[in-house]
Order: C-alpha cells, then structure tokens, then sequence
C-alpha cells in the first residue's frame, strides 16, 4: 500500500528540512537569526532550556531521516564521492562532519592541504551533501549539534560506540577503485 503525501506536507518537511539545516549551520538559531523568519517557520521552532537559543520542535524534525558521516576530505577523490552518496541512501539529510586540523595532525600525523574551513566548503559544494561541517573537539558535541538518526562509516573507517537510539551503517565497499584512498593519492603526488 503506497502512502501519499499532500503538497502541504511535503512543503512542511521541505520547510522542516530547510530549519534543521540553518539550526545545525549555525548551531542553533539565536534572537537575530529568528527574526527573520516568517512566522510558520518561527511556530517550527522552540527555544532551548539552556539558553536564549532556538532549535527545530521534535514533531517536525521527526519528519525526515538525518544521516551523518565524517572524514578529513582534504583531497576529494573517487572513494569520498562513493561514500557520500551511499551514504545519502540512507535518509533524507546528509550532514558531514569534516575534521578539525588538530584531529587530523593528531589521527593521521600529517598536515592538511587546506584548512579545517577550506575543507568544509568542498564538501559543501558536493551534490550528495545537503550540509558540511567544521567538527567539534569531541565527538559527543558533534552528535548533540546534528542529532543523527543514522550514522554512516565508510570502509576504512574505524566504528565508534554510539548511543542505542543511532543506527550504524558501516559501507564495506571503497567504490570502483581500491586506490581511490587519499593516503595513495598524496603517495602518487608525491606528497
């Protein structure tokens, strides 16, 4: 049985969409930021306990499907866009979380090409990427700020423990290319 959704429906989860991504963009929405919105978007909205801030009320971020994977992304090859779209395939928003200089100095032991902001905004600009986002120092904070229904891992990726609400998706393929991996794309570039 098929279930169809009226125009007013989809327009109010297109609306929905449209919140949760500038709440997360900037980390949740302040006076200034509120104020700008038309009044059916501000009724979508609830001000946080904590705080003179505001984020999408539950009935409407329940809505749709946040999925949330992560990565350095410093040179963007074949295996990225692999992960990202399947990834996307997982729900209706995808957030990813690109990793701050510190975390890739301390993980990887190497320097990123670009910058932690450089490499949000190429990601940003990837068609399967509805959001990019710099990452914060801990993991825990990431999670609270995208709230995710889904998080993916890609294939050379280590799985974190995550809370039982989350559902984990660990991709076991690299794509067409098994050196599609930046680690041999800096190698052949002599980097």
């Amino acid at each position: 049985m098929m279930i169809f959704q009226s125009s007013t429906q989809k327009s109010e989860k297109q609306s929905a969409i449209s919140l949760y991504l500038q709440v997360v963009r900037e980390n949740c929405l302040n006076p200034s930021s509120l104020a700008a919105l038309a009044s059916a978007q501000k009724d979508m909205l609830e001000k946080r306990k904590d705080g003179d801030l505001y984020t999408l009320r539950p009935e409407f971020r329940h809505q749709f499907k946040v999925v949330l994977t992560g990565g350095v992304f410093d040179v963007i090859h074949p295996g990225h866009l692999h992960t990202l779209r399947e990834a996307k395939k997982h729900g209706d928003v995808l957030v990813v979380v690109v990793a701050t200089d510190k975390t890739v100095q301390e993980r990887k032991n190497v320097q990123p090409m670009h910058n932690q902001n450089e490499r949000a905004e190429l990601v940003d600009a990837l068609k399967p990427v509805d959001l990019a986002i710099v990452g914060a120092s801990d993991w825990k904070t990431t999670l609270e700020r995208v709230s995710p229904d889904v998080v993916v891992f890609g294939y050379d990726q280590t799985e974190m423990k995550l809370p039982s609400n989350i559902q984990v998706v660990k991709l076991t393929t690299h794509g067409a290319n098994p050196d599609s991996k930046t680690g041999k794309v800096r190698e052949r570039l002599g980097l």
